[in-house]
């Protein structure tokens, strides 16, 4: 069989069927204003100290779990903060948590991403300014003392980790009595109140984070949650945004589906959140034109060498062809038409792929005509 390359002049099959996960392999491809209402968003909070929640809506499929990953790539974020002359954000990314205590599981995810040993290093020359400040913004003793040992170098990493996680028995709590720590982490408002005295340490006076970035993906599971849960969730965000006036952005991703639509979203997005939305992002499905673009953009990503035909190793009328016979679909949908046929054609040695070609595949690359 030849070898892949060869026959496509691609290093590899560029149709992914999810989003990647390595950062190195997260690229951007056509939909350029989606791009740009990004870019604008984000730069303008790393100027901004102000606090905004932005709902990205669209149809399963279109790209909002990719937009969540690819804009929160250190060095997306570091040409961003560039072009603003301003310190890079840090960005948080995780799902929708669905299980009995959604509050607890979204402080764990914050958590896990938090990485202290960085953190500490970076505040360490304004550490005694960054304690003035925590004194000065909350009066709950507790909360800042807590704060203060992520910060604070001489508290053994492990030590201020298991006490987060809240894996830390009695006895190990005695070890951080000394700095101020008496009692464990227990309920939403405690949670609530160490997320939101980190984040506005983390971007204090924007000197080494200039904001915080979070996306809440498949937000749209809020809609199997019961209604203590959903309330916990709505009040926990809105808590969060009352809680850090400046330097946090905060995107909802949420999938248009069954349960959840435009007309029923008040049922599960509160208005003490909705009010706060300041933009509304719309994944709407593409065009041909968009398609086209998304398409070359892709490949040019992907190509070894160069070729007259920017849709190598498809002829363009196979192009036009695949989405004209779909019909309005997303760029999932898209992509997997494109990825079972470059599969097929490679098994079958098949280079370039051409209308005669796409023809003997067709009824297995169109399966999901609307």
């Amino acid at each position: 069989m030849t070898d892949f390359t060869q026959k496509f002049k691609l290093k590899t099959n560029p149709f992914r069927l999810t989003p990647a996960t390595n950062p190195n392999e997260l690229v951007w491809a056509g939909f350029v204003d989606i791009k740009s209402k990004f870019e604008r968003r984000i730069e303008r909070s790393i100027r901004i100290p102000n606090s905004t929640l932005v709902l990205n809506w669209g149809e399963y499929g279109s790209g909002k779990t990719h937009a969540a990953r690819y804009f929160s790539k250190l060095d997306v974020l570091q040409d961003l903060a560039s072009k603003a002359d301003r310190a890079v954000p840090y960005s948080f990314v995780f799902s929708l948590p669905k299980g009995k205590e959604p509050v607890y599981s979204v402080f764990i995810s914050i958590i896990d991403k938090l990485d202290i040993d960085h953190i500490r290093a970076s505040f360490q020359h304004i550490l005694p300014r960054l304690n003035d400040f925590i004194d000065s913004i909350t009066a709950n003793i507790h909360i800042r003392s807590v704060i203060k040992a992520v910060f604070e170098s001489s508290v053994p990493f492990l030590d201020i980790k298991k006490y987060l996680y809240g894996t830390m028995n009695s006895s190990e709590l005695k070890s951080l009595n000394s700095v101020g720590i008496l009692r464990l982490l227990k309920d939403d408002t405690d949670y609530a109140s160490v997320i939101s005295l980190l984040f506005s340490c983390l971007t204090f006076n924007k000197e080494v984070f200039s904001c915080i970035v979070v996306w809440i993906d498949e937000f749209e599971d809020i809609a199997v949650l019961n209604n203590t849960n959903i309330d916990k969730i709505n009040n926990f965000i809105r808590e969060i945004l009352d809680n850090v006036p400046n330097n946090l952005l905060l995107f909802l991703n949420l999938t248009q589906s069954a349960l959840i639509s435009v007309e029923d979203l008040g049922q599960y997005v509160y208005d003490s959140v909705r009010s706060r939305i300041k933009e509304r992002i719309s994944f709407d499905l593409p065009s041909k034109d968009v398609l086209k673009l998304y398409l070359k953009d892709l490949l040019s990503f992907f190509r070894v060498g160069e070729d007259v035909n920017l849709f190598f190793p498809f002829d363009e009328n196979v192009v036009d062809r695949i989405i004209s016979e779909q019909g309005n679909v997303s760029i999932r949908q898209f992509n997997e038409s494109l990825s079972l046929l470059i599969e097929l054609a490679d098994m079958d040695d098949r280079s370039p792929i051409t209308m005669e070609v796409f023809r003997e595949y067709e009824t297995d690359i169109i399966w999901h005509k609307d």
